[in-house]
């Protein structure tokens, strides 16, 4: 997260109204994760639209406050969050593949398996038959800390 500023000669001061922006999109930011958790385990979608959608922004404000807090686009978390789902759902049960792919937002079975191997280095099968799940890679400390 960038720096905040800690010194300020008054109430009303330029110092204030950034350390108050920051805190603003802190709760932003847990709000959104605590979005995509939530709309992850009762199975609805989880895209850059429904999301902003759901916490009343538009998807450009965001986007681009998620992208200068964390360094990376809110497209790519959300899609990470969904395959990670994906791996515990291979994991986990039953469910073809296809079915899989559907449940965790991908509509094109062929773009979900390119993006899986390209996650974890293999297929969702082969994942099932011999993938572990591990605890996820925290890319931007502003993220692992909501």
């Amino acid at each position: 997260m960038p720096a905040v500023l800690e010194e300020y000669s008054g109430p009303w001061s330029h110092s204030t109204v950034v350390v108050e922006k920051e805190r603003a999109m802190d709760g932003l930011l847990r709000s959104l994760i605590k979005t995509v958790r939530r709309r992850l385990r009762a199975d609805e979608e989880v895209t850059v639209e429904a999301v902003t959608k759901e916490l009343g922004y538009t998807r450009q404000y965001i986007s681009g406050r998620f992208h200068r807090i964390t360094g990376r686009l809110l497209s790519h978390f959300l899609k990470e969050k969904r395959l990670e789902k994906a791996a515990r759902l291979l994991k986990g049960g039953n469910l073809r593949v296809s079915q899989i792919a559907r449940r965790c937002g991908f509509d094109s079975e062929n773009y979900f398996r390119q993006q899986f191997r390209q996650r974890y280095g293999m297929s969702p099968r082969q994942f099932r038959a011999n993938g572990h799940l591990r605890p996820p890679i925290r890319h931007v400390a502003a993220v692992a800390t909501a």
